[in-house]
């Protein structure tokens, strides 16, 4: 089995604004992306997540809206199946949502919204 090492990441893009009228509960709704790129001979793969939580409204003006969007670079080692990638899509999720999830909640937090939390995706390799 091949082998998979995070060597970095790179915050693309990162969204916030809070326009909340008071503090309380709000509805909230979660958009989620998720790619694994490799390059040709396998030994490099390219990971992007972009996640994004708004206010549940009708309208087109959102009072409360967080996007992040990263890439990270993972290195392989080791013959790459089909079965690999698999498992690899999950594993470079995994070892990338973290960090997204720590800058939406530091931002969040500085805009007002401390308790604020990335809904992390369940995954599996099928």
């Amino acid at each position: 089995m091949a082998q998979l090492h995070m060597l970095s990441y790179k915050l693309e893009d990162l969204q916030f604004f809070n326009k909340l009228d008071k503090p309380g509960q709000v509805q909230l709704e979660n958009n989620f992306s998720f790619s694994v790129n490799y390059n040709q001979d396998n030994t490099r793969c390219m990971a992007k997540l972009y996640q994004c939580v708004k206010d549940k409204s009708d309208g087109p003006d959102h009072k409360f809206f967080v996007s992040v969007e990263l890439v990270g670079v993972f290195e392989i080692a080791g013959a790459v199946t089909d079965e690999d990638k698999r498992d690899f899509h999950v594993m470079c999720y995994q070892q990338l949502f973290p960090y997204g999830e720590m800058l939406a909640k530091q931002v969040c937090a500085a805009g007002g919204m401390p308790a604020f939390q990335l809904l992390r995706q369940r995954m599996n390799p099928d």
